[in-house]
């Protein structure tokens, strides 16, 4: 069901390209045995009858009465990638942006939390970007890393998704590089979070209801909750990584935090599991124009 979470003055929205992705175990976490006694391996985190942990793939919009912010990009559509789930995918994330009643001219800044294939694919079709007037800001040590000979190497298992999802946009004169700490727009700021990747950030967003962590690809299950010293396969640092996520998992005690990749609603705060954000959450169709007036 489609769903947002209201921050008074700021609305926060999922664009959701895949609601229910499922990843054997072992790929993330090598040697990982879940533990069936615990809630991460129940819905809607684990499908126990595949044996396999359930992942979202999604990404968000951050607006206000005048201001509209885009924080990662997806997979995207028509995209040759070597993973199956996300080669060739139908256009659904620009059928989502669309239905909120927004057009990509409306878009004022684009956030890249990192550079993976999942976060940056919707931001071009055709290798042409498709918000004509936004900035995409980006951390200048993750454009670096995956620019490098060990990004290169890295993006061996994906395709070079660089090269039709961002080049074009630095070509375009579009790509803007930030300190991983900046103000983005009137009601965000980044948080440094390097690790999973070189420049990987966080983002937060404040309203005049409430405070929300988009918490990115610092965790991407609930097992990395019960277990924060667990770090992907696909961590660039799986140490510093592991120390971040424990960082926020303590810092942000209480707080709403918003992973990437989380099932829906997928905004929830640590209180022994992860308890979903009942009291943010508005469901529906979230539309633009009728809530900025409303608002």
């Amino acid at each position: 069901m489609p769903h947002w979470f209201d921050l008074g003055d700021v609305a926060v929205v999922p664009l959701i390209e895949d609601d229910r992705l499922l990843i054997e175990p072992g790929e993330f976490f090598p040697g990982l045995e879940p533990d069936l006694a615990d809630w991460y391996t129940r819905e809607p985190w684990f499908d126990r009858a595949a044996g396999k942990l359930v992942f979202a793939i999604q990404s968000f919009l951050v607006c206000s009465a005048d201001e509209v912010l885009v924080v990662d990009a997806c997979v995207g559509a028509g995209k040759d990638r070597r993973r199956a789930e996300f080669d060739q995918l139908p256009d659904r994330w620009m059928r989502q942006f669309l239905a909120t009643g927004l057009r990509p001219a409306e878009v004022d800044a684009v956030v890249f939390t990192h550079l993976h294939a999942d976060h940056v694919g919707a931001a071009t079709v055709r290798r042409e970007p498709v918000f004509p007037h936004a900035p995409h800001l980006v951390v200048e040590e993750e454009f670096r890393y995956w620019s490098s000979e060990a990004g290169a190497a890295a993006m061996r298992r994906t395709g070079d998704y660089l090269a039709d999802s961002v080049l074009p946009i630095e070509q375009a004169g579009q790509l803007s590089f930030v300190a991983p700490d900046a103000a983005v727009g009137k009601h965000a700021e980044l948080v440094p979070a390097a690790g999973h990747t070189p420049g990987n950030v966080c983002v937060r967003v404040r309203g005049s209801a409430g405070t929300l962590l988009l918490a990115g690809d610092t965790m991407h299950h609930g097992v990395q909750i019960r277990h924060p010293e667990l770090s992907t396969r696909y961590c660039v640092d799986p140490g510093k990584a592991a120390e971040v996520r424990s960082r926020i998992l303590e810092g942000e005690r209480g707080s709403v935090l918003l992973p990437t990749h989380f099932p829906a609603p997928s905004a929830g705060r640590v209180r022994g599991g992860f308890e979903f954000a009942a009291d943010l959450i508005q469901t529906g169709q979230f539309r633009w124009r009728e809530w900025r007036r409303a608002s």
